[in-house]
């Protein structure tokens, strides 16, 4: 690899890394919970050949989608 190909490649590793951490986030045990949640109602209402997201106010009061 030739310095400018070496300045290139350390500069695209930098932002990188940067982005890396700043998209980082942390999950609590209950939100993780409710996202696999909603992932498995999804599952289940496209299964059943039903509309996502559930159009009715109870199921998405359940779903905490409201």
């Amino acid at each position: 690899m030739t310095p400018v190909q070496k300045k290139v490649r350390q500069y695209l590793a930098a932002i990188g890394h940067r982005g890396g951490l700043a998209s980082r986030r942390e999950l609590t045990k209950s939100h993780a919970r409710q996202m696999v949640a909603i992932r498995e109602a999804r599952r289940a209402a496209k299964k059943a050949g039903k509309p996502w997201p559930p159009r009715d106010p109870k199921s998405r009061k359940l779903l905490k989608l409201s």
